[in-house]
């Protein structure tokens, strides 16, 4: 009985342990804003953006979006993003086509 077992947990173990959390990086999220002027620590998030009273609204009727929250704090934050990325999608994946291109 205790090689059954023995044997079961040998299988069972090493197939749970192949599965590994990836973090969720914003740099691999379809919501990053990539600045290259200040780096990638201080890019922003299309996802949030900030929400301002736009006085501009009351005599033109058009809301403007200026400004995005940066990253770092939509992550360190649990209301937006927070550390396990709550928000996070996975940019499309480019697919290019050898029999479609011409040369």
């Amino acid at each position: 009985m205790k090689y059954i077992i023995a044997i079961i947990c040998s299988i069972l173990l090493p197939i749970l342990s192949l599965k590994q959390n990836k973090p969720k990086l914003c740099v691999n999220c379809k919501f990053f804003i990539k600045n290259r002027e200040v780096g990638l620590e201080n890019c922003k998030c299309s996802f949030f953006p900030i929400e301002e009273s736009n006085v501009n609204f009351l005599v033109t009727g058009y809301k403007y979006v200026d400004d995005y929250y940066y990253c770092l704090i939509a992550r360190q934050y649990e209301g937006m993003c927070g550390k396990e990325g709550i928000n996070y999608e996975e940019k499309p994946t480019k697919k290019t086509d050898l029999t479609e291109k011409k040369a």
